[in-house]
């Protein structure tokens, strides 16, 4: 194995623990957390334990005493309360989307260095058409990743755990091709 292909498995493996990383924080959402304090009050003596009843020699069959209820307080606070959390989840959506931008600039400079070897050719189809031309490439490619970050933000707005799910497979999927494109130009690099 190589040096290259060796950087290359751990620069794969860097892009699948963040991938990872940001799904488990997508996932948990600031109004799920709940915190529950339970009270504790005196517990009241048991008549079935008093000094009286411990003495009795014969066998006594007592009704069941119902245990007393202990004050229960829920507390509840909103996008974690006072840690701020609205502003911590907003910041960690908007790193995603920063993430997810400098794929694709990754994935538009990859492709670029890619397709300057012969064998190769951009695998999406639908971009396919645009990738003779630098400048159009560049223009759909931006276009594209503009709306979106656009579409993201607006998703997020309405339901954050979808536009999490969605930002994350969106990435990791970039990631993948990024590295794919990567090793291919690794291997197409004369030795």
């Amino acid at each position: 194995m190589s040096k290259k292909e060796t950087k290359m498995k751990k620069r794969m493996i860097i892009a699948a623990i963040a991938a990872v990383l940001v799904l488990s924080v997508g996932f948990v959402s600031a109004k799920e957390i709940e915190f529950t304090l339970i009270g504790t009050a005196a517990v009241p003596q048991s008549s079935l334990f008093s000094p009286e009843v411990m003495n009795m020699t014969a066998p006594m069959v007592a009704a069941p005493v119902p245990a007393p209820a202990l004050p229960v307080n829920i507390v509840r606070p909103q996008g974690f309360g006072s840690f701020g959390g609205e502003r911590l989840e907003k910041g960690f959506f908007t790193a995603s989307l920063v993430v997810m931008t400098a794929l694709n600039v990754a994935d538009y400079i990859s492709t670029r260095q890619a397709l300057k070897y012969p064998g190769l050719s951009e695998g999406n189809p639908l971009m396919k058409p645009f990738t003779k031309n630098a400048v159009l490439f560049a223009a759909v490619k931006g276009g594209i990743t503009v709306l979106s970050v656009w579409g993201m933000k607006s998703l997020f707005k309405r339901d954050k755990t979808t536009a999490w799910v969605m930002t994350t497979i969106s990435n990791f999927l970039l990631s993948y091709v990024v590295a794919n494109n990567m090793r291919l130009v690794s291997r197409m690099r004369p030795r």
